[in-house]
């Protein structure tokens, strides 16, 4: 969710071909490059979807064991540090049961929100379980971490150099579990 460019969904699908990989991001402009990139790379295990976190499709709900959200920006990241339930409850719905939502977030006074920890994450735990999301790690971005995004915005940001970052896993659980 928030693809941008996609480089993550074709890494993906390029390196886990028994994947179906979806690229989803309100800005088909971001989602060309990544489209174009696995179009040559003739990888039918990858799909772009122009689409907010608002507004997806009901035919989407359950088909994700995993969702990645890295580094999202605008309306995705003010929604995932409020707990918004207008982007919870959408990527909740992506999500399986016992699928994995991963979150790599960074905001910083510069952003004009306060800077992002770990005990912060936590202090929104609560909202998060209230649309089946259960945080079970919260923790510093390592260099692996940012690696494994694939995220060139990352590095426009110098996240992990002038900038920090914060990893978030969540395990999607129904309300009686």
């Amino acid at each position: 969710m928030g693809a941008g460019d996609g480089g993550y969904v074709v890494h993906r699908a390029r390196t886990d071909p028994e994947l179906f990989a979806i690229a989803i991001d309100a800005s088909p402009d971001a989602l060309a490059h990544g489209s174009w990139r696995a179009k040559r790379a003739s990888l039918a295990n990858a799909a772009f979807l122009v689409a907010g976190v608002e507004r997806l499709a009901d035919e989407l709900a359950g088909v994700g064991d995993e969702v990645t959200v890295h580094l999202p920006w605008g309306s995705l990241l003010g929604g995932l540090l409020s707990a918004d339930g207008a982007v919870l409850g959408p990527l909740a719905m992506l999500l399986k049961p016992e699928g994995e939502l991963r979150v790599l977030l960074s905001a910083t006074a510069r952003d004009n929100l306060a800077a992002l920890t770990a005990p912060a994450l936590w202090a929104l735990a609560p909202a998060y379980a209230r649309h089946g999301l259960v945080l079970f790690e919260a923790r510093a971005e390592s260099p692996d971490d940012l690696g494994a995004s694939r995220s060139s915005w990352a590095k426009r940001l110098g996240v992990g150099r002038a900038r920090s970052a914060v990893l978030a896993r969540y395990r999607r659980r129904d309300a009686a579990s």
